[in-house]
């Protein structure tokens, strides 16, 4: 060998060297940032990059088979529960963050399965080794931004298996031409060959194309297998349960698993072993083959298919929880009463405020607040609101204690009109309340509901009259409700069967304090005139206004 033979060989290894270690160096990164990036993210209120569609998908999970205790969309939409959501989702895989959002859509509070989701946050939350090394498992499946993992499931259970005869036969004819040019003739055996190759290209792209975008969704579901694989071999102690399940899942998706290498779709890596493997492909059409055989197991398997989302968005959503709770001051496991419709909740907060106010309520009876605007009256009614699903859903209160029945929880609050279908917002609040009043008088758990200003989009006479009624008629042992008004009519009218709370601000000649704290008993002062002065508006006006109202009060009628 000369110099330059030995010069040449040397550069190339030098060169390969090179590569090699940059290849290693940014493996090596890539799993140092991923590693921060979780330990970053662990203890603080989780941030939401996705785009707006990539939102909807992760509700997807949450619309098959609902309970009658899901939380309708007036209700989530009310309450800004996507907000909430987001908050809690410190989630790294899409398999964790739409089982999460289901939690949260459907507050049934089973017992059992609430402890074994209490007791697995509070393992990972003291078990940071172990919290670590499933949080990169699931960073390994990842998030998928234009479809939800379950609708891959859906997708693959849905779509007819093809017929394997014209692939058998791509390969029997590739081989009896081989047999024709070794037996026969090689002439003849040559164009029998480029015959066949032509037949099984030709006919390859034909089926290949129609069934290709499954690939991702069979590559998907492999993922999750072999994700549940390297978590029950990382022999933590306390995942036993969840383990003994998920290798049950993992045997019924064995013959899946195996052989899944053939339906890479085009050359992922640019290897030439790649490239050859894709023109193996192309004339075998063992992909396809094994697609279309996969496609049968997963049917047949489809109960054990979304079981394994579950499981595995369970231990996820759990994770995420203790994060979650990590974030907050403190909180509470609620506790669970039967047969009683009492709500007692000690120092209560709202989980978006950055710097919330307390509150505290023990009632046995439906709750009428009033007070003026910005005082925190809907602020209340939605953190009593959010908690109540919180604690039948995730095991935790945002307060110092919680003791409840578990409720069908709903709402009418933040309504607007239906342009699309025409409805005034009188119209679209009445619908609003019926459907509420239609549940108090359904089978199951009781009901708790929050109304904000109700019927606010009629005039003041038939407000108050058919409002009082209305919140008459759920003075019921089936329901519990928080009602929100500025009529200060209703906490007379409605005394015997609604606790009348308030909150309360103090007004200077320039400026409104809100101390943000519920007072037992109605609203005693009238602010609104007020509020006018402080703002800046003309003398005039405000000298207008109270004359008004003072002789309103006096004399019963409105002034000309």
């Amino acid at each position: 060998m000369t110099n330059s033979d030995i010069q040449l060989v040397t550069f190339i290894l030098l060169v390969v060297a090179v590569g090699v270690y940059v290849c290693i160096s940014n493996s090596i990164k890539r799993k140092k940032d991923a590693e921060n990036a979780i330990k970053k993210a662990w203890g603080k209120r989780a941030v939401f990059n996705g785009t707006t569609e990539c939102f909807e998908n992760i509700s997807h999970y949450s619309q098959k088979n609902p309970s009658e205790s899901r939380i309708d969309d007036i209700t989530w939409n009310d309450l800004g529960m996507d907000k909430v959501f987001e908050s809690i989702n410190n989630t790294n895989s899409s398999v964790g963050q739409e089982y999460l959002y289901r939690m949260l859509r459907e507050p049934v509070a089973e017992s059992r399965k609430l402890a074994e989701f209490d007791r697995l946050a509070g393992e990972f939350a003291t078990n940071e080794n172990d919290r670590l090394t499933v949080q990169k498992i699931f960073r390994w499946i990842g998030k998928s931004r234009k479809i939800a993992v379950t609708d891959y499931i859906s997708l693959l259970i849905d779509i007819m298996p093809g017929n394997n005869a014209i692939h058998y036969m791509s390969i029997i004819l590739l081989i009896a031409s081989i047999l024709v040019t070794v037996l026969v003739t090689p002439v003849l055996g040559i164009w029998f060959i480029i015959a066949s190759i032509a037949f099984s290209i030709i006919t390859y792209y034909r089926y290949k194309a129609k069934i290709e975008s499954y690939f991702k969704c069979i590559n998907v579901l492999v993922k999750m297998v072999s994700a549940s694989e390297k978590i029950c071999e990382s022999g933590i102690h306390f995942l036993e349960p969840e383990c003994d399940r998920l290798k049950e899942l993992i045997n019924s998706f064995s013959k899946v698993t195996k052989g899944s290498w053939m339906i890479e779709s085009g050359n992922v890596d640019g290897s030439l072993a790649e490239v050859a493997l894709d023109y193996l492909r192309m004339i075998t059409h063992m992909d396809i083959i094994r697609f279309n055989k996969m496609t049968r197991m997963i049917t047949a398997n489809e109960k054990d298919a979304y079981e394994l989302v579950d499981m595995l968005g369970f231990i996820e959503a759990s994770i995420a929880v203790a994060s979650f709770r990590e974030s907050l001051p403190f909180w509470s496991r609620p506790e669970f009463t039967d047969n009683t419709r009492n709500l007692y909740v000690k120092e209560v907060f709202h989980p978006l405020i950055e710097e919330p106010v307390c509150n505290s309520i023990t009632t046995d009876a439906n709750v009428l607040l009033t007070g003026s605007n910005a005082s925190g009256k809907s602020t209340f009614l939605k953190t009593i609101a959010i908690n109540c699903i919180l604690a039948q859903t995730i095991n935790t209160s945002l307060s110092r204690e919680y003791r409840a029945p578990v409720y069908r929880v709903y709402s009418s609050m933040a309504l607007r009109d239906d342009l699309a279908n025409s409805d005034s917002y009188y119209i679209v609040e009445i619908k609003s309340l019926k459907r509420i009043l239609d549940a108090v008088n359904s089978k199951g758990r009781p009901v708790i509901c929050f109304i904000d200003e109700v019927l606010r989009g009629t005039n003041t006479v038939e407000r108050i009259a058919a409002s009082s009624q209305i919140l008459k008629s759920l003075n019921s042992d089936k329901v519990l409700c928080f009602a929100a008004t500025h009529d200060v009519e209703l906490t007379t009218i409605l005394k015997d069967c609604f606790s009348n709370f308030h909150f309360q601000e103090e007004v200077t000649e320039d400026e409104v304090k809100f101390d943000y704290k519920l007072y037992k008993g109605p609203a005693t002062t009238r602010n609104a005139i007020k509020l006018l002065k402080v703002i800046g508006y003309d003398s005039n006006i405000i000298k207008g206004a109270e004359e008004r109202a003072n002789h309103f009060l006096s004399e019963g009628n409105w002034k000309s």
